[in-house]
């Protein structure tokens, strides 16, 4: 028998191993060798207890005779945690085990006992207090540990509600462990917001906890630091004089400086306390307004708070001081409601006002760059929530507005010491401009001052940005003109901050233009004088052009942010004069093209162009007022509307397709602005009417578009097509002009048709020349909304060249090329916008489907022979094209266009073949890549959704193992965390049990006519349409004979549903109740049963109340004890009882109960549990069926 040193020992041994590995298999060993002493007791999905000890299975390699604890149930594991984090001062043992406490608490908590509970919390607090000593990394964990205790139990547990108490405790001792309880809280505010899991299983109940944790404990906790860092500022907290060696750090660091540091981050972590409950991404805006509580106000009406924050930032050094300048961009976004009236908000204001001039004036902090950053972000969160009224009455105010614009001006020419910080900037000034529009009363003097400060910061930005092209290419820096989703962020704001004074600021930016313009054309003349030779010639045209290309971003910005309804002729005038500018500038630029080909293409340019055309199309295309803007476009350009406009934008796009074929960015944002161009009723008519237009609509595969030989353009190839598409049936008379469009593809086609072998199709050009067609024809077919069109498109492809794409499957199949193949055909049958619904006498949608037949099985037969074992190439050569087989097959049955009654009656074997080869396809997908590929669960649960609304329940027979495969797949995919998934899941099931209920309804009407042998009409219909041969069809469904021979499936399917609905936060209350309101009708005494089990598993003091609204839920339902269900399968019913489960989650909700989940033990088994018992005795199963 081993003694507790001895395991103590070894698992100290084990932990260093872990955590120090001389390879990665040691690594892999030794944890599951830990992993093995100290189990969890759960799943893979940490979910619940195991239904086999894991003491059962045999050790790993290595433990055999090794001095182990003796675990048995959860709470043991928590036992032996302690044990050796009490005896082991090793950091990496405390690494292990807190981590492994976690884990268990996570999988666990619900189980245990209320003492275990109590013990596990008491126990890591007293612990932490024991050793104030601790590594950083090791408090840190304890805090996380107690975040996930308080989480879990403040519902049940009133002890673990008083935080702050239990850590005044610390606060109140020794220096050192007031170091350490801030540390703690610090953690613990910061975790108790967050789910801490990837499942949202328990999230309402960590929003109650983090609410709760708000209104109850998180101010004094603010409180309290606060005037911990108010006597730190005032020096009257006494210190020791010894040093603290940080082990992680390998550096000495005084109590005053970690005092510093950890009251600094409870500070920070309060403030920045997710209040509203909504946990929005912190990559998203930076801006929103802070919701503090109302009962904070008396905190921030205290005129000593705000200047004692600045004083903070003031007296500590970086990076601390960083961390009080954060604090005070959250401070300084407070609403404005918080605070009781117009004079403490007026004080705080100036607080504020002052705090940021102090700054300014003395420069303080503002050499550290993370200093500077957070300072500019104040600016932007100040001006964000405080109205620019409500600034510009403070007296001082021109002055204060002042030193921000001396002070903005300088941080944009600072650009390479602080580039992140103009983004701010201009967001503030950008908020100041759009705010004088609503506030009329300003002072002139005010308005005046920002005026003229808008027209230096414009020609500042524009004068610095354009300074920097040389010094960016030469360092090699980051430039912002290759990252156009940031740099067109902060152009909006500059057009709008132009926009104040429109006409000074366009000047200045034509007054950079223009001698830049003069560098250019010399360096053109040289160009066209054949002096173009050495690097130095195309260094100075790439710094012009990079140059032009920001010219040309912000005259876009500039057009872009024009007022629709506040812009002026005058104003309208000035953004003709830029255009000219441009569309001279991009004259030029061409001539320099036709003349050296592609030599000198500038990328940064040519997007610039492209953006520009976005921008003026938006603000000036479809517009009916804004005609000046074509003044002095018509006297150099003779552009006097809209569609000569259009038609330079055209032949620009023309160019672009023919000279960056190489360049996929360049290709993608052309064919934006294309499908812009013919976006909307109007705009696609006026296109319509350019020649340009039409000569690309008659040569749209000219071999001039270089982007049409190149393999990376394949999206950008179906985006092309899905643009001609719509220009093409933009007019009603357009029969002729489709089969003028469409002969270069039969020239194409007609090519591969000559091909008379499988072998022939094999070859590689071939395969390159099926995959661009039929990617194009999809791009083309994809925007067709009505049916005339699609018809037209119809009767073109098919019967003619159906057999191509039959041969090139057979030929391809199952290599990736025939992906390409199989979306085109996806696209072909699907009934978008009901463009495929043939006239009553056509045969079309019944030679579809035997295609349609015959492609499943061709692909199916090929794709099933291959076998994938590297996970990593198992979804792009196997599953994905089984998904798109899928999609196929869901398409044609939710269609509603195919008569599938005509190929029961005719015993067609189109229809068999197709479901074969379907259910082959299914079951050679394990279920754990099933539910590991999402797009390949999506298409599965959305073909069976389709399939079980009619056709499954038509087939004359199904083999068990399918059967009992689909019913596996259903149960797991209303698991899933995807809506999409789940809701096609649960009406697969609805589907299933609405037709045994219907069935079961009718045999009991049969017997109750005393044996007459006499059957309805209805019935011997059904009957003759699901044979499929000469054969008579059973009496009784084969279906109701499986659900009688595995009576394991309804009542699992029951509990799983339950149990989603009782114990899980799920927002698909309503999905979830529609196949359980059938599973309850079908197995109502389980249903009964199981319910009471959950109500034996809760705590004594709330089996009272669970039974009560159990009454609700399920009684009203299964007796019919009350109004309510009357237990039929009527729409009116279905909706009571969805109600009733609305109720149920309200009452809940409501009264903070979280329900404990039945042990696996004590409930159904699984249906997959269950197959491999699957025989024709009735006996197996659960009694309860």
């Amino acid at each position: 028998m081993a003694t507790q040193e001895e395991r103590i020992a070894y698992y100290t041994t084990l932990c260093e191993q872990l955590y120090n590995p001389k390879s990665s298999e040691e690594r892999e060993q030794v944890q599951k060798m830990l992993e093995y002493s100290f189990p969890t007791f759960s799943g893979e999905t940490g979910s619940g207890i195991a239904s086999q000890s894991q003491q059962q299975q045999p050790p790993p390699p290595g433990m055999e005779n090794s001095p182990t604890f003796a675990i048995v149930t959860p709470t043991d594991t928590a036992s032996a945690l302690r044990i050796l984090l009490e005896g082991s001062p090793n950091p990496l043992v405390q690494t292990f085990c807190l981590s492994r406490l976690k884990q268990l608490i996570l999988a666990q908590f619900s189980i245990f006992e209320r003492e275990t509970k109590l013990q596990l919390r008491t126990f890591l607090l007293e612990y932490c207090f024991m050793h104030p000593d601790l590594e950083p990394f090791v408090i840190s964990q304890i805090a996380g540990v107690l975040a996930s205790l308080t989480r879990f139990g403040w519902a049940d547990m009133e002890e673990y509600r008083n935080i702050h108490k239990d850590i005044q405790q610390f606060l109140q001792a020794s220096m050192d462990h007031r170091i350490v309880g801030l540390q703690m809280l610090a953690i613990l505010i910061q975790d108790i917001q967050t789910s801490g899991t990837n499942t949202p299983v328990r999230s309402a109940q960590y929003r109650k906890a983090a609410a709760a944790f708000r209104d109850t404990q998180l101010f004094n906790i603010f409180e309290t630091s606060f005037e911990t860092l108010t006597g730190l500022l005032q020096r009257n907290i006494p210190f020791d004089k010894r040093m603290f060696y940080f082990f992680q750090f390998n550096y000495r660091s005084g109590q005053e400086d970690r005092l510093k540091d950890a009251v600094i981050t409870v500070l920070l972590k309060c403030l920045s306390y997710d209040f509203a409950g909504t946990n929005l991404d912190d990559a998203g805006e930076d801006f929103g307004v802070v919701q503090i509580p109302s009962s904070w106000r008396p905190m921030f009406e205290d005129e000593n708070f705000v200047p004692t924050l600045f004083n903070a930032y003031r007296e500590l050094q970086p990076p601390l001081s960083s961390k009080v300048m954060e604090c005070l961009v959250q401070v300084a976004s407070v609403r404005k409601a918080l605070f009781s009236g117009d004079a403490e908000r007026s004080k705080f204001v100036l607080n504020m006002m002052q705090g940021v001039r102090d700054i300014i004036f003395t420069g303080q902090g503002m050499n550290d760059t993370n200093n500077y950053n957070e300072f500019c972000r104040l600016l932007y969160r100040f001006r964000a929530t405080a109205p620019l009224n409500e600034m510009a009455e403070k007296p001082g105010y021109v002055d204060w507005i002042s030193l921000i614009a001396d002070f903005s001006l300088k941080a944009v020419q600072s650009w390479k010491w602080a580039p992140e910080t103009t983004h701010y900037l201009l967001g503030f000034w950008s908020r100041i401009i759009q705010s004088m529009t609503h506030y009329q009363q300003l002072n002139d003097s005010i308005v005046q001052k920002i005026k003229s400060i808008t027209i230096e910061l414009t020609r500042i930005y524009i004068t610095t940005n354009i300074e920097s092209v040389p010094t960016r290419m030469e360092e090699m820096l980051d430039d912002p003109l290759e990252n156009e989703e940031s740099l067109v962020e902060s152009l909006v704001m500059l057009g709008h901050i132009a926009r104040c004074k429109y006409e000074q600021s366009s000047a200045a930016l034509v007054a950079i233009f223009d001698p830049i313009a003069l560098q250019y054309q010399e360096l053109i003349t040289q160009a066209a004088s054949g002096m173009t030779g050495g690097d130095s010639f195309k260094e100075a045209l790439e710094v012009i052009e990079t140059k032009f290309a920001w010219l040309v971003y912000i005259i876009a910005a500039f057009i872009g942010t024009r007022p629709a309804f506040l812009s002026s002729e005058e104003l309208d005038s000035v953004d003709g004069q830029l255009t000219t500018k441009v569309l001279q500038l991009m004259d030029v630029n061409q001539a320099l093209q036709n003349q050296h080909g592609s030599t000198f293409l500038n990328q940064k340019l040519d997007m610039a162009f492209v953006y520009f055309f976005m921008q003026f199309r938006k603000s000036y295309i479809g517009e009916t007022n804004g005609k000046s803007v074509y003044t002095k476009l018509a006297e150099l350009f003779g552009i006097s509307d809209q569609i000569l406009m259009i038609d330079v934008i055209m032949r620009k796009i023309v160019n672009n397709l023919q000279c960056w074929g190489h360049n996929e960015v360049v290709i993608r944002r052309t064919l934006e602005l294309f499908n812009e161009l013919a976006t909307g009723y109007s705009a696609v008519k006026n296109l319509r009417k350019i020649e340009t237009t039409r000569l690309v609509l008659q040569n749209h595969m000219s071999p001039e578009f270089a982007f049409f030989e190149s393999s990376k353009h394949q999206q950008n190839r179906m985006l092309y097509y899905q643009v001609l598409c719509k220009v093409l049936f933009s007019e009603d008379n357009n029969e002729r002009e489709f089969h003028a469009f469409m002969k270069p593809f039969e020239s194409r086609l007609q090519q591969i048709e000559m091909l008379d072998s499988v072998e022939q199709f094999r070859q590689e050009p071939v395969r390159r020349a099926l995959q661009d067609i039929f990617r194009d024809l999809r791009g083309f077919i994809q925007p067709i909304q009505t049916r005339r069109h699609y018809l037209m498109f119809f009767d073109w492809f098919y019967p003619d060249y159906m057999p191509i794409l039959l041969k090139a499957l057979e030929a391809w199949s199952p290599d990736p090329a025939a992906n390409t193949l199989l979306k085109f055909f996806a696209d072909f049958v699907f009934n978008r916008s009901q463009r495929l619904n043939f006239p009553i006498s056509s045969p079309n949608s019944i030679l579809i489907f035997r295609d349609t037949s015959r492609v499943i099985s061709t692909f199916g037969r090929h794709i099933s022979e291959r076998q994938v074992t590297n996970e990593s190439e198992k979804y792009p050569y196997k599953y994905k094209g089984i998904s798109i087989c899928f999609n196929i097959l869901s398409r044609c049955l939710g269609g509603r266009y195919i008569n599938f009654g005509v190929f029961w009656l005719y015993q067609d074997k189109a229809i068999d073949e197709a479901f074969h080869m379907m259910f082959q396809l299914m079951l050679s997908i394990p279920l754990d890549d099933l539910m590991g590929f999402p797009k390949l669960a999506r298409a599965f649960v959305t073909l069976l959704d389709d399939f079980t609304q009619e056709q499954l329940t038509a087939l004359p027979t199904l083999e068990p193992n399918t059967f009992l495969y689909l019913m596996q797949a259903c149960e797991l995919a209303v698991e899933s965390t995807e809506s999409f998934i789940l809701s096609h899941a649960c009406a697969t099931i609805n589907n299933i049990c609405t037709f045994v209920a219907q069935e079961t309804e009718k045999n009991e009407i049969l017997k109750s006519l005393n044996g007459s042998n006499n059957e309805d009409a209805t019935s011997n219909e059904q009957q003759r349409r699901r044979s499929s041969s000469s054969k008579q069809a059973p009496a009784t469904h084969w279906l109701m004979s499986y659900l009688t021979q595995f009576p394991n499936i309804l009542p699992s399917l029951l509990v799983t549903l339950l149990n989603l609905v009782l114990f899980d936060d799920t927002q698909d209350q309503w999905t979830l109740s529609r196949p359980l309101y059938v599973l309850m009708l079908l197995q109502k005494q389980y249903a009964v049963e199981y319910t009471s089990q959950v109500i034996n598993q809760q705590l004594p003091e709330r089996r009272e109340f669970v039974t009560k609204v159990r009454y609700i839920f399920f009684f009203r339902a299964l007796n019919t004890m009350t109004e309510g269900v009357d237990w039929t399968l009527t729409i009116k019913d279905r909706e009571r009882f969805s109600q009733n489960v609305s109720a149920f989650r309200r009452e809940l909700t409501m009264n903070n109960i979280v329900l404990i989940p039945v042990s696996l033990d004590q409930s159904i088994t699984r249906i997959s549990d269950g197959v491999g018992n699957s025989t024709t005795t009735t006996t197996t199963g659960n009694t309860l069926m």
